[in-house]
């Protein structure tokens, strides 16, 4: 890539930075996707389009590709992690409420397989020795 060509991409992403400071993100994100289509590997768009996205999975998508870019963007990483941990949460709060689940459906047939041979003996008057 030509230095005036890196230096007009590094313009737009200090134009779309003041746009997302100034609370414009329409525009700003509209600067950014042009910056990761011409460079999908341009780590600071992707970074800065997180922040100018509507949801969360959206900068979860973006803060994903940064680290595919740089895996060691502390950053992105941290970023993720916080947007990710209320998930991982629920996944583990799912995974022990299923581990109950389990263990009290086992609990109910061993309960039934005794009453059953409890009543098997009583009925035909068997009393194990």
């Amino acid at each position: 890539m030509t230095e005036t060509a890196a230096d007009t991409r590094v313009d737009r992403l200090l134009d779309a930075i003041e746009l997302i400071k100034q609370d414009r993100r329409d525009e700003a994100r509209a600067l950014l996707r042009g910056l990761v289509n011409e460079d999908g590997d341009f780590e600071d768009a992707w970074l800065w389009l997180s922040v100018a996205v509507d949801s969360l999975d959206q900068s979860s998508v973006c803060l994903d590709n940064v680290l595919r870019v740089n895996p060691r963007h502390a950053e992105a990483a941290g970023a993720l992690y916080r947007i990710r941990m209320p998930e991982m949460v629920m996944d583990r709060r799912r995974t022990r409420l299923r581990l109950y689940r389990d263990l009290a459906l086992g609990g109910m047939w061993a309960l039934v397989l005794f009453l059953l041979y409890g009543m098997l003996f009583l009925y035909f008057d068997i009393i194990p020795a």
